[in-house]
């Protein structure tokens, strides 16, 4: 019987998502569904949760104190960015304090795990890392789980606030000769790895995210629109892009 259940909650909760409607209550989904936005989320809550902790140095190392200030609202942002995502964690069943501090945040994207050596690598991850978000944002935003498209209407602002603090910084040290191969040396060294985090193309993984609409787009098409967005602006600042074929 559960299984007769649980097919006929497939047949519907598809015929809701086909027709465009969002879902928002745990009682319409398959679990199926559920474990896959689970993923999807946990990903995103950690990886925010991880930006955070990699910031937090840089209030500390910033050159002036306008942004030292900066620094300490963009890792504000960032862990409340992760709380929000992990409150909709919680509500489908997750113990999310057990899954930060003995999971230990497993979920994070592995550029998470490489230190942020100096100035020029903290501005140049900015710029491409909260870009690269961005264009993996807007899956979300339009995504058939109601509350998790509604976290980013407020989420996806604040990230289009960092994207420019890291664009200033970009383009002021790609501008001054003394600065401008440190910024390049950086650009080479973040590119393949925030590449890498679009992950393969035509993966079993992402049909399914697509099949529920917790995703709308093929990893390799959100990959692209990104490398369209970075690399005349980039060029514009006189830097060299590395080939979108470059993975870390």
């Amino acid at each position: 019987m559960l299984v007769v259940n649980e097919s006929s909650k497939h047949e519907t909760m598809m015929g809701k998502i086909n027709s465009g409607a969002q879902l928002d209550s745990v009682e319409e989904i398959t679990e199926d569904y559920k474990q896959n936005l689970l993923k999807l989320m946990i990903a995103q809550a950690d990886s925010e949760l991880a930006g955070a902790y990699g910031y937090v140095p840089w209030i500390e190392g910033a050159p002036t104190v306008a942004e030292k200030l900066a620094m300490a609202n963009i890792v504000k942002d960032e862990v409340r960015h992760a709380k929000a995502i992990y409150d909709l964690v919680e509500r489908l069943g997750v113990n999310v304090d057990q899954l930060i501090h003995e999971d230990k945040m497993k979920n994070r994207m592995q550029v998470f795990y490489e230190p942020i050596k100096t100035w020029a690598d903290l501005v140049m991850f900015n710029f491409l890392m909260d870009r690269a978000a961005g264009h993996q944002l807007q899956d979300a935003a339009q995504c058939s789980w109601g509350p998790w498209a509604a976290a980013m209407v407020q989420i996806e602002k604040e990230e289009l606030m960092h994207v420019r603090h890291g664009e200033t910084w970009v383009r002021k040290l790609a501008s001054d000769p003394l600065t401008a191969p440190d910024i390049q040396r950086a650009l080479n060294f973040w590119f393949p790895k925030i590449n890498k985090v679009f992950g393969k193309a035509g993966t079993q993984s992402n049909q399914t995210f697509r099949k529920y609409k917790l995703k709308s787009r093929d990893n390799d098409d959100v990959r692209n629109s990104w490398y369209k967005e970075i690399t005349p602006l980039l060029e514009s600042y006189g830097l060299t892009v590395p080939s979108i074929d470059v993975v870390g």
